[in-house]
Formats: C-alpha cells, structure tokens, sequence
C-alpha cells in the first residue's frame, strides 16, 4: 500500500511464526486506521513511518492466513461440489444415452406398427372387393335363376 493511503498504529509482537519483510527483519504488527479497513491488523516493516531509515514495501494482513485457510476450504469443498456435478453430469448423460436407445427402439416398433398397419389395410381392401365380387356374383346367380324359372315357366305355359 502506498503512504499517503496508509495510516497504522505499530505494536509489538515477538511472536516465533512472525515472518520476516523484505528487509531480513521480523515484521511487527500493526492496525490499520484507514476508513476502508479499520482497526484491521497487519504485518508491515519495523522500519516503515520511521525517518530516515530507509524500509521495504512488506505488507500482510494479519488475518491472511485464516483467509487462505477459508479460501483453502472453499476451494476444496468447491472441488468436491465440482467432482459432485460431474459425477451427476455423467449420470445424466448415461440416462440420456439410455432415453435415447429407448426412443430409437420405439421409433422401430412404430416403423413396424405402421408397415403392419399398411399391410391390414391392404388385406381389408383386398377382402372388401372379393366382398363386393361375391354379391354380384351372387346377385348374377339370382337373375340366372329367374331367369331359368321364367324360361321354364314359358316352356310349361307355352305346351
């Protein structure tokens, strides 16, 4: 962060896990005065705000850690959420694929559905016009039969 942006209050704090800034010189915690982050804590240079001495542009939130570690957790669990979505990605191409191979076998049936189907109709036209054959033949049957109790009747009335 820049200085003209940057306000701090400096504390001491001997701590063994403190890392050391760009200086070779352990960092000291410090709390932000600034409207953005106040009373935030952060690492920053022994040397930084002191006249004279020339000091290093270290700068670490304090919290940082337990933001990687949330960020850390988040990742993995956004890992697990994503192997989660693949696996249900995968189960539902599988459900696709199987939806699919049972649309296809019903497109066949209703291909063969409709060819049977062809084929009953052509058998019913077929039996309609013997249908129609047989009544005129059968209506032909009957004039030859008047026909012949005429003639007989004409021979039997005409001795």
């Amino acid at each position: 962060m820049s200085s003209s942006s940057m306000s701090s209050a400096s504390v001491s704090n001997p701590s063994q896990s403190t890392p050391l800034c760009f200086c070779e010189v352990e960092a000291t915690l410090k709390y932000s005065n600034t409207r953005r982050n106040p009373g935030r804590a952060f690492l920053g240079c022994r040397k930084y705000n002191t006249e004279g001495l020339p000091y290093c542009k270290f700068f670490k939130w304090a919290d940082s850690q337990d933001i990687e570690q949330d960020l850390f957790k988040l990742k993995k669990e956004l890992l697990r959420k994503e192997a989660d979505l693949v696996k249900m990605l995968k189960e539902i191409e599988k459900r696709e694929i199987e939806l699919q191979k049972k649309a296809d076998e019903l497109e066949k049936k209703e291909i063969l559905l409709a060819s049977i189907n062809d084929q009953i109709i052509q058998k019913e036209w077929m039996l309609l016009q013997q249908e129609a054959k047989i009544r005129r033949s059968r209506t032909l049957f009957r004039l030859f039969l008047a026909l012949v109790v005429i003639f007989i009747f004409y021979i039997i009335v005409s001795k």
